[in-house]
């Protein structure tokens, strides 16, 4: 599928390419990969929670709610402001929250947007919300990823499944 292709495909906007193409570009010169992404994903979850804390735009937690209900909040908010992907979904099962993308709806996507070359994964939404959740979860509800298959990210029938649970 050509690039014009995806960019209708997935109704993409400019910061969607802007942002999967700036970590694709990376890949061109060698310096790529999932652990750079989480890395830099710690710098951009902080940047981001407090740019949403200056505009008064914050993810409906609550010492009171589970720590299922906030961590979903969160993604929710977190998909609802930077419009993560077109086709997803959020299984809560016991204290293990999945959110599932439908690869081709994926807006920021280094491999599937920014046409990366990589054998493995850069995915930037594993880190970024694990981040991005732990400045904003309440005392006593902190959020870590659940490694699948060696990664935090598993590819699976056109899926890309990503695990969290309390830590």
């Amino acid at each position: 599928m050509s690039f014009e292709e995806v960019v209708i495909e997935r109704d993409l906007n400019k910061w969607n390419v802007l942002i999967a193409s700036i970590l694709a570009g990376f890949s061109k010169w060698g310096v790529l990969s999932q652990g750079i992404v989480n890395k830099n994903m710690e710098l951009v979850a902080d940047k981001l929670s407090r740019c949403f804390k200056v505009k008064g735009k914050l993810p409906a937690v609550s010492p009171d709610k589970t720590f299922e209900a906030n961590l979903k909040a969160i993604i929710e908010f977190l998909d609802r402001e930077l419009q993560l992907a077109g086709e997803k979904g959020l299984e809560i099962d016991g204290e293990v929250i999945t959110f599932n993308i439908v690869s081709k709806t994926c807006n920021f996507c280094p491999i599937g947007v920014g046409e990366a070359e990589l054998d493995g994964t850069a995915c930037p939404y594993p880190a970024l919300i694990k981040e991005f959740a732990n400045k904003f979860l309440p005392d006593g509800q902190r959020v870590k990823l659940v490694v699948q298959e060696r990664n935090y990210l598993k590819k699976e029938s056109g899926h890309c499944f990503i695990k969290f649970t309390r830590e």
